[in-house]
């Protein structure tokens, strides 16, 4: 598929605030051009954040004329589809990695099963009353997101690639969970540029080979966002 526009998301993490004016800069950006254009959501979506809920309500929502949408799988999410699944320790995990967040968000109150310390009690009433509360139409979300796009010599991950073998034999946990440090060396070379996020970084990291769009989000009121056109990369994010 031919596209004359491409954008990149960054983590979101629950700071729907930052995914509007993201969406309004590629709202004015997309009206400048005409053809069919592609919006690539880098994955982690929920936790840390006020307002998840909002954020997966915008995501699913925000529709422009000529737009389509990729949505890929974070960790976090994975983390969430894990407790869902009723995973071993799944619920602990996520809980740790601020999943009470995503929880308060969507109007549930866990605190009468979790101590000062997180210890969790009645794990399969915690499990039964996060399905309950959770929207088809989010859930149907959650279940759908992608492991990574490939569009021409550019490759959409969440978190990063093992350079050492081509993207049909990455592992899962690679490509939503990978800080390896043969991946984030600046002379990494690879058969295609990895457009990542799961990282948090003060500014945009742009190597020949890779470009991490995390910018801390929630903790630095900077969502970022990378923009393909005539072959060529720009950036612009939410301040």
């Amino acid at each position: 598929m031919n596209y004359s526009q491409i954008f990149a998301v960054g983590d979101i993490h629950g700071c729907k605030n930052l995914l509007d004016k993201i969406h309004n800069k590629i709202r004015i950006a997309t009206n400048t051009k005409s053809g069919k254009k592609l919006i690539i959501y880098l994955g982690d979506y929920i936790d840390r954040g006020p307002d998840v809920k909002g954020t997966i309500d915008t995501l699913i929502n925000f529709n422009l004329p000529n737009v389509e949408k990729i949505f890929l799988l974070g960790n976090h999410e994975q983390m969430f589809l894990d407790v869902l699944e009723g995973k071993n320790n799944s619920l602990y995990n996520w809980i740790s990695n601020s999943g009470l967040e995503t929880i308060e968000s969507y109007g549930g109150d866990l605190s009468k099963y979790i101590d000062d310390n997180l210890e969790l009690t009645f794990e399969k009433k915690i499990v039964t009353k996060i399905k309950n509360f959770l929207p088809k139409a989010h859930l149907n979300f959650f279940n759908n997101l992608k492991l990574y796009h490939v569009w021409n010599n550019y490759l959409f991950v969440h978190a990063g690639i093992n350079p050492n073998f081509p993207i049909e034999k990455q592992q899962k946990e690679t490509l939503i969970w990978t800080r390896e440090k043969s991946f984030f060396d600046p002379l990494m070379t690879y058969d295609k540029i990895v457009v990542h996020g799961h990282t948090a970084k003060d500014k945009i990291e742009k190597y020949p080979f890779r470009i991490n769009l995390d910018t801390g989000s929630f903790y630095s009121g900077r969502l970022s966002c990378l923009l393909l056109e005539n072959n060529k990369c720009r950036y612009f994010d939410s301040l």
